[in-house]
């Protein structure tokens, strides 16, 4: 979801960096004469903070106005002189937020705009989409997720290109790029809470948890992609650019343990593995359309259709190596 302040104050960002931080929310800074112009073209599912301090006296009750008449959008205020007298009175006129002069000193978490939705009772467009698809949220982490039951997990299949040349290279040869290239794999995922779930000769299928919400498991595809030259010159020793592809889906499956997962039947498994090794080029990390749902704002642009197949939009990262 985004945020858009509308200020001129300098370095007004700060409030939010760990806002920004944090990935859930995408935070733009408009120059304020923007908001004047026109608050009823704000796009819905938009969270907008005006900074009275940008505005005169005269023009702030207008702003207010202005913004409460805003369907489908939430509206904040910032104010940094405390120039507010009755802030209830903001409230009463269909606020979500105030920003004193103290918030605005210490700054804000995400944990406080969530709270802004849940009182304004506005789900995040990406977690209305995942309640359409009778997703079975898995929470942001593996806490609450058990054996036998049925939950939504984003798959990540990553499988090496080349494969006769790897396996005609020899046992020790292949051996080694593959355990190197496990490690490594499992060096990325790890910070946005993947998991190796099967691993097969040449790649694996790692799962992540999913809450409905835009997805950091996409940022271990894209670092994935964006070293490759680094892991194959320096980790690997190797005078070649290793080549692989990445597939990735959200959809639901029963969960077990690793090593007991050979009864499990998936339409989304089975989805990601045939996008991966039927559908993908050599060096390509693409996503399937319900996956672009949930990639950060900032990284859509890197995405450019690539077709269709089994009935669903196939979206590919740029080439960038």
């Amino acid at each position: 979801m985004d945020i858009i302040i509308f200020s001129n104050t300098k370095n007004i960002d700060k409030i939010f960096s760990a806002v920004s931080k944090s990935k859930k929310f995408s935070v733009r800074i408009l120059p304020a004469a923007s908001l004047k112009k026109g608050a009823r073209s704000i796009p819905k599912q938009t969270i907008v903070y005006a900074d009275l301090s940008s505005f005169t006296k005269t023009e702030a009750p207008q702003i207010i106005k202005s913004l409460s008449k805003c369907d489908g959008s939430v509206f904040g205020i910032i104010d940094p002189k405390g120039m507010v007298d009755d802030v209830a009175a903001l409230f009463h006129a269909g606020a979500g937020d105030y920003l004193g002069p103290h918030a605005v000193k210490k700054g804000i978490a995400s944990k406080r705009i969530e709270d802004v939705l849940i009182f304004k009772q506005i789900e995040p467009q990406e977690k209305l989409k995942a309640l359409k698809k009778d997703y079975i949220l898995s929470g942001r982490d593996w806490k609450g997720i058990a054996p036998g039951k049925e939950y939504t997990f984003v798959f990540m299949l990553v499988e090496l290109d080349n494969k006769s040349e790897l396996k005609g290279a020899g046992n020790e040869y292949f051996n080694f790029i593959t355990g190197s290239f496990k490690r490594y794999l499992e060096e990325h995922i790890t910070p946005s809470n993947g998991r190796i779930w099967m691993w097969i000769d040449f790649g694996g299928l790692v799962i992540f948890p999913f809450d409905g919400g835009i997805s950091n498991a996409i940022e271990s595809g894209f670092r994935l992609m964006i070293n490759r030259k680094l892991m194959s010159a320096e980790i690997l020793h190797l005078d070649l650019l290793l080549s692989y592809r990445i597939a990735m889906h959200v959809g639901n499956t029963v969960y077990q343990a690793r090593g007991q997962t050979g009864t499990i039947v998936s339409d989304s498994i089975n989805s990601v593995f045939h996008l991966g090794q039927k559908y993908a080029k050599p060096g390509w990390f693409c996503l399937t359309e319900d996956m672009y749902h949930f990639v950060h704002p900032g990284l859509k642009s890197a995405f450019v259709p690539a077709g269709e197949y089994e009935g669903r939009s196939i979206l590919r990262m740029k080439t960038v190596l």
